[in-house]
């Protein structure tokens, strides 16, 4: 049996099968100036074979993250040397690729890590834990819900945007409102924070190293009173512990899991700084 024969032209619908490049993106090449397929009688345009190996070029480079501009400069002076440089730009965004997806590899293993530490962490005792210095970046605002906890977490992830990983793998908490513990509410929240790795990122606060009095509870956060009574019995006093800035470490939380039995809340107040 022949083979068969392979056409001399194809219609943009055709094109836009064969490449699974959508049409609009076939006109705005050609608006580029990039693509100039040829018009039949009936007005609709024809890509030839010179077109397909164009179309062949623009989907290989598009996938590696080369701007339009590029790839038209390319195409319209293809030679050995800009090839070449071609090869060299190809190369740097493929290490660029690399680096980022190593990087969030080690992010989402950390991330694996500390929700195999949450699961076997000892919850409703009172501990004394050293922590290392901790640098954060801070959002301040009288917080009574959790849709409005949600919202100022994100609002601090977006102010931040480049310069921060993936929401889901930060280390976020939030400090209890001082005066709302001295009348007996647990809450009721002063700010939103995210504890950062990166030197590079300016903080607004630290948490200096020392000993912290911890005290972590699974499930709803309506156990923060009870875990600030805890830390205020361990520490000799009365009341939520107002007059200690505590605040709590979301260990799991709607980040990782919808289910409220799930939760991982760990509530902090320094007791000795180094």
């Amino acid at each position: 049996m022949d083979s068969p024969r392979i056409k001399d032209s194809y219609t943009i619908s055709e094109v836009s099968r064969l490449f699974g490049i959508g049409i609009d993106s076939l006109r705005y090449y050609e608006r580029l100036g990039i693509l100039a397929p040829a018009r039949a009688a009936n007005g609709y345009r024809i890509y030839s074979l010179s077109d397909m190996y164009k179309l062949a070029c623009i989907k290989e480079l598009r996938n590696l993250g080369l701007g339009m501009d590029a790839i038209g400069a390319y195409l319209d002076r293809q030679d050995l040397e800009s090839t070449e440089r071609l090869i060299a730009d190809e190369t740097r965004l493929i290490e660029q690729q690399i680096a980022s997806l190593t990087e969030r590899k080690a992010a989402l293993a950390e991330r694996q890590a500390r929700l195999d530490a949450a699961r076997d962490a000892v919850t409703g005792e009172v501990t004394v834990e050293h922590m290392p210095l901790r640098r954060c970046v801070q959002l301040s605002g009288r917080l009574e819900r959790d849709e409005e906890m949600d919202l100022f977490i994100s609002r601090l992830h977006r102010r931040y945007d480049e310069q921060l990983p993936l929401l889901g793998t930060m280390t976020v908490g939030a400090f209890f409102d001082r005066d709302a513990l001295a009348a007996g509410r647990a809450d009721v929240f002063g700010s939103v924070f995210f504890v950062i790795d990166d030197a590079q990122v300016p903080c607004d606060f630290e948490l200096p190293a020392g000993r912290y009095l911890t005290y972590r509870y699974r499930g709803p956060y309506a156990q923060d009173a009870v875990a600030l009574q805890r830390l205020a019995e361990a520490r000799g006093t009365d009341g939520l512990c107002a007059d200690a800035s505590p605040f709590e470490i979301y260990e799991i939380d709607n980040r990782d899991t919808v289910r409220e039995d799930e939760f991982l809340t760990r509530v902090e107040i320094l007791q000795a700084a180094e």
